[in-house]
């Protein structure tokens, strides 16, 4: 495609995004305050109270409305769900104004008890993971470490960048040490785990003989590999234990105890309690947002909302930058990929169009602030401030949207001037801006300072989702995908990154996974990034990295001083191009353009919102525009055709493997096989069959891990037939796979698929690839090609 040409046209839409306040301010306004009530008119001199009520009468007129906000704080006691009755709306503060849209409670009364400890009754049904005293984030009663818990589970083999789960022999048990308190509310326990690059929170189960276990549905989720819980030698298995009341001890601690309804708090030094504003997370989406067209938010504060995952049964359990396991059914990493979810936006949108976020601010929240998930387009972030987020500040795409029709993908999406601090302050593994699968996005003038992982982070899936998933063969993983995934175009432009990687490591500052045709980084400027303080982690970090599977990036002019370890790291990567200078100084700044630092980060000078067209002006001439790559295909199968025996007219199998969703085959009944002719006798090394079906409306894949009794055989000559690899067998996972003994190969022609049943499910085949080379870890030459 060309980009320049895509830019053109999307310029259009934020243009008339740019003017949309203007357009507003000559059609309806309407008014709200906390002073208010929803018997006023919501004129200016008789505001409405809540936003709710305001939202439902802006329903009624047609064209623009403007909602202006005066001064105060709007508590939400639920979700502020907007739909597509909802668009044509800015919601904007009064002139001067600074309006807060506030998740929280407020907690008063306040009483002395023993040791320094005050408490407080809090309303039914809070759940809070988050305090906050006069707008500072307090702690969460702790232990200091966990010196002394030992992991009674071994590590199976093999484990490493393979699945360690072995449910029969690692039970789900730590030893304590001896002097560990006694707890009074164990179910309220919370372990913190920390392997590599990774951060899991898992709550506590019971505490039996000196074992304490924890919950079965985090212990499942954690068990997944690679580098899982059972990586990490036994007495390194706990890093923390948090959230008991035995465990506060120190000033600034505090603790909920559920069934009494009561808050206990540790004041700082100086801190009056009964003086002070001591809020409570408690509403975990203060907007959700899906279908919205021509909406805009600016000068608003959003604060205190929460997230509550992390205290259910499930934990924490991210595999890196907050993509998070939800479902303890799947069996391994690979499968466990197609369930991946991220931490939800405490302000959160979806299948929405020409949405504006100018000027506000993102403090004292607890999941990821901002949203933009699956489906969204032509979207300006601008001017915006983030400040003490528990997860990423800003996450564009959706994890699942690797293939995604093109008239879904999210894209025209621009991050422009944001001003980004504090972030990754309770899940140390997130980054502070993310994009997945997107296209067409420009990530400029941003200033990020405070991360504790990365700064930057595009991407997903390690190349597995790509045509040539070079990367990860010999581990299984392959997804069978023969064309491309829908990211790329991405701009990094003139942004500043200090500060980051404090807690984690095996990042960067920018960093890829994947591949991202026509992606840029251009100018950026970076400094200090800083080795890691947590222990057992990754000590990896680095300025720029590309992981694996990057391809299609160009890269040039950018400026990194004071990196931990390697400034610059090409770690399974291919077919980019480093351009111009590279200015990267592992310590000491050498000489660099004076331009580039000047440039980067947030300009106050810049104030109205930026199109793409005016964006792209600031790439150099000499930076080319379309991709440098081209995808290549493995595999004897790709393109072959295919007889399948009980399909049904509407879903056929025509070709094996082409990464179309209209060629997966759907059969009749229960039973059916798929026959596959390679053309000529050919060593076949694997076999890679996915279950399920496409949704006809949205082109998702659906896939049935469980019940599909299958076998797959080989034949010469398409008579006599071998059964290959392990016999019949009865589907436990999403992506089954079949190997030759010690990945010999087995000489065919044909090669057969036979279900037997498909259990409760109806019968269809996603994906059936057929590999004839050897699997292998790597295969390329690493670096600048």
């Amino acid at each position: 495609m060309n980009i320049k040409k895509h830019l053109k046209i999307s310029c259009l839409f934020i243009l008339f995004l740019a003017g949309m306040s203007n357009a507003f301010a000559q059609n309806t306004q309407f008014y709200v305050s906390p002073s208010g009530t929803n018997s006023n008119d919501g004129s200016k001199e008789k505001p409405w109270k809540t936003l709710e009520f305001a939202k439902k009468q802006a329903r009624f007129f047609d064209g623009n409305v403007n909602i202006n906000l005066f001064d105060g704080t709007y508590t939400l006691n639920k979700t502020l769900e907007l739909n597509y009755q909802d668009s044509n709306v800015t919601y904007k503060a009064v002139d001067g104004d600074k309006p807060i849209i506030s998740g929280g409670v407020k907690v008063k009364n306040w009483r002395k008890g023993k040791n320094g400890i005050w408490h407080a009754k809090v309303p039914r049904g809070i759940k809070g993971r988050h305090l906050y005293v006069n707008g500072n984030r307090a702690v969460r009663a702790r232990t200091a470490n966990a010196d002394g818990w030992e992991r009674i589970a071994n590590r199976p083999d093999p484990c490493g960048s393979v699945s360690c789960r072995d449910d029969e022999n690692t039970p789900n048990g730590f030893k304590i040490p001896k002097d560990f308190p006694k707890l009074s509310n164990i179910e309220d326990v919370e372990m913190v785990n920390i392997m590599r690059w990774k951060m899991y929170r898992g709550k506590l189960q019971k505490i039996e003989d000196g074992i304490a276990y924890v919950n079965q549905k985090y212990w499942d989720l954690a068990k997944i590999g690679p580098f899982a819980i059972l990586n990490n030698d036994n007495h390194k298995a706990v890093n923390w234990l948090e959230n008991a009341i035995e465990f506060l001890d120190e000033d600034g601690e505090w603790y909920l105890d559920k069934k009494s309804r009561t808050l206990y708090y540790k004041p700082m030094k100086g801190e009056e309690l009964n003086k002070a504003e001591v809020v409570i997370s408690n509403v975990e989406k203060i907007i959700d947002a899906d279908g919205l067209e021509n909406v805009a938010f600016e000068g608003i504060t959003f604060a205190y909302a929460n997230w509550n995952q992390p205290s259910t049964p499930l934990g924490y359990v991210s595999i890196q930058s907050g993509a998070v396991l939800a479902d303890p059914d799947y069996q391994s990493i690979e499968d466990a990929f197609e369930g991946l979810v991220d931490i939800p936006g405490n302000v959160h949108f979806k299948n929405s169009r020409n949405i504006v976020m100018k000027g506000n601010t993102f403090q004292h929240l607890g999941g990821t602030a901002l949203n933009f998930d699956t489906n969204n387009q032509n979207v300006n972030i601008f001017s915006n401030a983030f400040n003490d987020i528990s997860g990423s500040a800003i996450a564009i795409g959706n994890l699942q949207d690797h293939h995604i029709v093109p008239e879904k993908i999210s894209r025209e999406i621009i991050i422009d001037n944001n001003s980004i601090e504090n972030v990754g302050v309770e899940y140390w593994d997130v980054c502070a801006i993310k994009c997945s699968y997107v296209k067409d996005a420009a990530i400029v003038n941003n200033s990020i300072n405070g991360s504790s992982a990365g700064g930057i982070t595009l991407g997903w899936g390690w190349g597995r989702y790509d045509v040539d998933n070079f990367d990860f063969w010999k581990d299984g993983s392959d997804k069978a995908y023969n064309h491309d995934t829908v990211a790329g175009g991405v701009l990094v432009a003139h942004n500043k990154i200090t500060n980051v990687t404090t807690k984690l490591g095996d990042t960067a500052a920018i960093y890829n996974l994947g591949a991202s045709p026509g992606t840029k980084w251009y100018a950026n400027y970076i400094e200090n990034v800083a080795h890691p303080e947590a222990r057992f982690c990754s000590a990896y970090s680095h300025g720029i990295y590309i992981d694996n599977g990057s391809r299609g990036i160009e890269i040039q002019d950018n400026v990194v001083i004071g990196s931990s370890h390697e400034p610059y790291l090409a770690n399974g990567s291919h077919d980019y191009n480093v351009r111009g200078e590279a200015y990267y100084y592992k310590s000491d700044a050498g000489e660099y353009p004076k331009w580039i630092e000047e440039k980067a980060g947030v300009k106050s000078e810049i104030k109205d919102l930026r199109h793409r067209e005016e964006i792209e002006k600031l790439l150099p001439e000499s930076l080319p525009v379309d991709a440098k790559f081209h995808a290549v295909e493995k595999g004897i199968a790709i393109g072959k055709k295919i007889t399948a025996v009980g399909s049904t007219a509407n879903s056929r199998a025509s070709f094996t493997t082409d990464g179309k969703t209209e060629t997966y085959w759907r059969g009749e009944g229960k039973e059916g096989e798929l026959i596959l002719d390679l053309g000529k006798t050919s060593d076949v090394y694997y076999v890679n069959s996915a279950f399920g079906y496409i949704q006809p409306k949205t082109k998702e894949e659906v896939y049935f891990r469980h019940g599909y009794e299958f076998e797959y055989f080989t034949s010469t000559d398409g008579e006599n037939w071998t059964t290959y690899g392990e016999g019949k067998k009865v589907s436990t996972l999403a992506i089954n796979q079949q190997y030759g003994e010690d990945q010999k190969p087995v000489e065919a022609r044909y090669v057969k698929l036979k279900v037997y049943s498909s259990g409760e499910h109806q019968l269809g085949v996603l994906r059936f690839k057929v590999v004839d080379q050897q699997p292998v870890y790597g295969g390329r030459k690493f670096g600048p090609q």
